[in-house]
């Protein structure tokens, strides 16, 4: 290949890395462009190999460059790219409510305490919360704790705090459970009026007579006979699945809801705030019609698998003379693809170890993305962007990732860790002190200073595509030239002198590469992350790498993975919860420290 022919290649990998970069906030991505080149020039292909190690040459050299830097230059060199491709701002707003009024608006965030606030739930409390503020009204955090056997305080807690971190402050707080006596009073009235029956069919009776829209021998009975029968109820005098309290609906309404629906049940579980004061609890359909007529609620947003039980609810209003209803703004259940959010699927793999907690970091509960180092501001931004669609909405981590990337890029303070670390051992090069940006592009965050020596580590995924004669810079430092690549750290010890004592500390890394000061001048090639070694200048890193849960529906077995490397000394000041990018790495949220041990979890590239 001539140098003709290789430096339109340059070229053609230069555009296309700025195209990618200035489209992502500055960070062009390595696999990204290759498909692009791959894809748009069929005819060189035959090159891949050449173009590969281009794309790895000149994309952490753009990358460095701030958006301002990547966008003059690609305006210099494409500038049809920039006018095709330019990154636009999309403006997004919800749309008003119906029948809003200024401070007149109440609207409720009702979880069931039977598990922590997930992704789906945080969508769900934004809306309500997000209507309550723009129309100055009432945002209400309402527990439906009406199943006893299931609800915990712990879930109470949690739900709290996720709120809490979210931003999404409730004017008030209320508890189901403790309107109990409203909900008996609100059934007898249903029984005296002859809209509610007690039933004893077994379920799967019931469940087939419904399905031919037939009535039960239990729908003709008197009032006073269905009072006799709630009473004993109330006292305990049955058995759970012996008797129930049905809603006189429409057996042969379309509906299937509405085909005589169970109201009322037997739970003798002890309730945790209760305790064993109730053996009769509403079902859902039930206790919402009523307490939202309580709470003042005047909308409520709902997902569309809910859209059946509005009728039902409906139903129970107008019979107990509970209206005006509550006006209905609806949005799409929200998924994010190979995380499950549902506590029917979160809680076996909890219980069966296949996940650490409601706070593992590969779960889309509230507390493993904070504990992921995802922030609050990005959930809010993805539950606008995709609005009140009534379609079910799938999402990829991907989108999370990149717009929380976005968020915290300028926030987040830079710093140096070395995955699988390999030694470095530099010729002709004396000790210096360095100073290195806390952030590139902002000055004033300051800096961190580093006193080198001629020994480093540095990552053994760069090692093993570095070659002997290879030439290639330590970022922020200076550039070296690989004069050979060893495997015996005794082979050396002429190199080190009467250091070799000092230096035991190296034996367990046995993979080593010699080098030779080769020039300050920036040049094109690879610019790769360093870490002094030296015990007093590094600090051992433990990241924790997340990937998805299942895929097609089947647990990913490595779906969770450790790497441990070495970081610069200045990350052990660091604190719990500090958001930071690695270098070269990813954005990473510092989880916990051990005896000489920083531990870390990553949040994205």
């Amino acid at each position: 290949m001539s140098k003709k022919e290789i430096d339109k290649i340059k070229e053609t990998v230069l555009k296309y890395t700025l195209e990618n970069a200035v489209n992502h906030n500055g960070k062009a991505s390595e696999k990204s462009v290759m498909q692009k080149i791959m894809a748009t020039h069929t005819k060189l292909r035959k090159e891949s190999k050449k173009i590969k190690d281009l794309v790895e040459e000149i994309v952490p050299s753009i990358n460095e460059l701030s958006v301002e830097a990547q966008t003059k230059k690609l305006e210099k060199i494409a500038p049809e790219l920039l006018e095709k491709k330019g990154p636009t701002k999309r403006i997004y707003e919800l749309p008003p409510l119906k029948n809003a009024q200024t401070a007149k608006v109440v609207t409720r965030y009702a979880p069931e305490p039977n598990g922590d606030m997930h992704l789906g739930h945080a969508y769900t409390a934004f809306f309500a919360h997000y209507y309550a503020q723009k129309y100055k009204g009432t945002f209400i955090l309402r527990f439906e704790d009406t199943n006893p056997k299931q609800e915990r305080i712990e879930y109470m807690v949690a739900h709290r705090e996720a709120l809490d971190w979210l931003g999404f402050t409730p004017s008030k707080e209320v508890i189901v459970s403790n309107d109990m006596l409203i909900f008996y009073e609100k059934a007898e009235e249903l029984i005296k009026n002859n809209h509610a029956y007690t039933c004893t069919c077994p379920v799967e009776e019931m469940r087939e007579l419904r399905s031919q829209m037939k009535l039960c021998e239990h729908a003709n009975k008197k009032p006073a006979d269905t009072m006799k029968d709630w009473k004993k109820m109330l006292k305990g005098e049955y058995e759970e699945g012996k008797m129930v309290l049905r809603l006189r609906g429409d057996m042969e309404n379309k509906n299937a809801v509405m085909r005589d629906p169970v109201i009322f049940t037997i739970r003798k579980d002890e309730h945790c705030l209760q305790g064993t004061k109730y053996k009769v609890w509403p079902l859902y359909d039930f206790a919402v019609a009523v307490e939202d007529k309580i709470c003042g609620v005047t909308h409520v947003g709902r997902s569309a698998e809910f859209d059946t039980r509005i009728e039902l609810q409906n139903k129970i209003r107008e019979l107990l003379n509970l209206v005006p209803h509550p006006d209905i703004f609806h949005y799409a259940r929200f998924n994010v693809v190979g995380s499950p959010a549902s506590k029917r699927k979160i809680i076996p793999l909890v219980e069966e170890g296949k996940v650490e907690g409601w706070d593992d970091i590969r779960l889309v509960t509230i507390k493993g993305l904070k504990r992921r180092g995802i922030i609050p501001e990005t959930i809010k931004q993805i539950a606008t962007e995709v609005g009140m669609t009534t379609q079910p909405t799938n999402i990829d981590w991907s989108l999370i990732s990149a717009t929380n990337r976005k968020l915290i890029d300028l926030t987040a303070n830079r710093y140096f860790f070395v995955p699988d670390p390999v030694v470095l051992f530099v010729k002709s090069a004396e000790s210096r002190k360095c100073e290195i940006p806390l952030h590139p592009e902002d000055p004033k965050r300051g800096v961190r200073k580093i006193k080198t020596t001629n020994i480093f580590f540095i990552p053994r995924s760069d090692y093993d595509h570095l070659k002997k004669n290879d030439e290639f810079r330590l970022k922020n430092l200076y550039n070296v030239k690989i004069t050979k690549r060893a495997a015996d750290l005794a082979l050396e010890k002429d190199l080190l002198g009467n250091k070799t004592s000092k230096l035991e500390f190296l034996k367990e890394y046995s993979t080593h590469m010699i080098v030779e000061y080769s020039g300050e001048k920036l040049k094109p090639g690879p610019k790769i992350q360093w870490v002094v070694a030296e015990p007093s200048k590094y600090i051992h890193v433990q990241v924790k790498v997340p990937d998805v849960l299942f895929i097609a529906d089947k647990y990913n077995e490595n779906s969770l993975r450790f790497d441990e490397g070495v970081g610069e000394i200045s990350i052990k000041n660091l604190q719990v919860d500090d958001l930071v990018q690695f270098e070269r790495y990813g954005f990473v949220r510092i989880d916990g420290k051990q005896k000489g041990k920083i531990l870390v979890n990553l949040a994205h590239k």
